[in-house]
């Protein structure tokens, strides 16, 4: 008899499961270290959305961090389709999570020789979200530009989790990080929007925020560019927060709302006019 479906699936070491009765071995740096990227992406019934871009992203990371990733994607996809099968999900539409660690290692920072990379899937039913969002500013955390790793989606995502629960302390479901020069950068997990006039703009990567692919397609598009972000300005455009997952019009700021906000089903159609499917 077939088993109902899940609503998540994970893979590690030629074994799919769900993810609780997976185990990564305690001496992985990933795990001690945070040493490691990760990419989120969107599955659904008809492949992976961005792929592409979402992979070179990945390879940048690695090299960053001085990984030896596998070059062709050939066998990653092939495997993430298997499980998005295997999966099953009601929704036709998945979250994609690839991580990649630095392997074993013996304790402290000086790199094992030879590396021994790990990589695992993580597969998990989704429906994009459009609903509206409360943010504050996070007083706890801020954005560096010049730091290497904003550039990538490393393993570290401690300041998100504080700013995310300083904002569910205050009442709100996320939190707008400010860069080091006291701009708004972006949300704990994904890329600021806000309108002025005709334009849509996004703070530049100089103020620290993650070069988000949903971001880098919607530069693509006519009136959207990069420009410094500050709070009357949010307050009076209104903005959104977006990324592989989901475009979230900014509901209220601190307490404060917008003069302009998108509906929900504005919001759904810019993230779907984004979604090309890249295999």
């Amino acid at each position: 008899m077939r088993e109902p479906p899940a609503d998540s699936l994970a893979w590690f070491a030629g074994r799919w499961d769900a993810p609780g009765r997976l185990t990564v071995p305690l001496d992985d740096r990933g795990l001690n270290l945070a040493d490691g990227i990760f990419e989120t992406l969107l599955w659904r019934s008809d492949g992976p959305v961005l792929w592409s871009q979402h992979w070179q992203r990945l390879q940048r990371g690695c090299a960053l961090l001085g990984l030896a990733p596998e070059p062709d994607p050939g066998p990653t996809q092939a495997l993430a389709a298997e499980g998005f099968r295997r999966l099953g999900s009601p929704s036709s539409q998945a979250a994609l999570r690839i991580t990649v660690s630095r392997g074993p290692g013996q304790r402290g920072l000086a790199l094992p020789q030879p590396q021994q990379p790990r990589l695992w899937l993580h597969l998990h039913a989704v429906t994009p979200c459009f609903a509206p969002v409360d943010v504050i500013t996070s007083r706890l955390v801020r954005r560096h530009g010049d730091c290497a790793s904003s550039r990538c989606k490393t393993l570290n995502y401690t300041d998100a989790v504080i700013a995310r629960r300083e904002a569910r302390t205050a009442a709100a479901e996320d939190a707008l990080l400010l860069s080091s020069s006291g701009h708004y950068c972006c949300g704990t997990a994904a890329n600021l929007w806000i309108r002025q006039g005709m334009d849509w703009l996004t703070p530049g990567l100089d103020q620290g925020c993650l070069p988000g692919i949903m971001r880098g397609q919607l530069l693509r598009q006519p009136h959207c560019r990069e420009h410094p972000v500050s709070r009357p300005m949010l307050l009076a455009g209104g903005g959104f927060l977006l990324n592989s997952i989901g475009c979230r019009p900014i509901r209220s700021l601190d307490g404060q709302l917008p003069r302009h906000q998108l509906s929900p089903q504005e919001a759904e159609q810019v993230f779907k006019q984004l979604l090309v499917k890249m295999v």
